[in-house]
């Protein structure tokens, strides 16, 4: 095996582990309203996106379903892939067309189609149409969570760097 390959792998599997023990430690904080959390484990992915490659923050947040779906059932599963995964395609579309985009801008839209994405999927599991209600409390929620994913991913990135060193893209802060 290449010695970049090991140390993709090696930097994918430590960025994984990040990604499940932030979301363990966030589940045993007290719940939210509604059963809503603050994604802090999307710091991991949204640091993958923007300076290691749109292919490793994809198998992160498909690994991360996979592991959500395998521990907490296919309904957990498919709510995780549903948010993850389609925030992961907004924000790295929106972060291709807008060279300028911020990482608070980002992430705050990242949120927005992560819960409007998870409340999507829960109206059809159920069977219910659940927009009108909690549509507005989700965007409302999207708002101070991605603010404070933003803050972390700039406050936590010395770390990231240290880890998976690979040549960075920068954005605008």
């Amino acid at each position: 095996m290449k010695k970049y390959a090991v140390r993709e792998i090696t930097s994918l599997a430590l960025m994984l582990s990040m990604i499940l023990i932030i979301s363990a430690v966030e589940s045993m904080f007290p719940v939210l309203p509604f059963h809503m959390r603050f994604g802090l484990s999307n710091v991991v992915t949204m640091y993958a996106l923007f300076f290691v490659g749109f292919r490793q923050a994809f198998t992160l947040s498909a690994l991360k379903s996979l592991f959500v779906f395998l521990t907490r059932g296919p309904i957990a599963g498919i709510m995780s892939a549903s948010g993850g995964i389609t925030s992961l395609l907004a924000t790295a579309s929106i972060a291709a067309l807008s060279s300028g985009a911020s990482y608070l801008f980002l992430s705050v839209a990242g949120a927005l189609v992560h819960n409007m994405t998870q409340l999507a999927a829960a109206s059809f599991i159920v069977s219910t149409n659940l927009m009108p209600v909690y549509l507005p409390i989700l965007i409302a929620a999207a708002i101070p969570a991605g603010v404070l994913t933003a803050a972390l991913l700039r406050a936590v990135m010395p770390v990231f760097k240290a880890i998976s060193p690979e040549k960075t893209r920068l954005l605008r802060t």
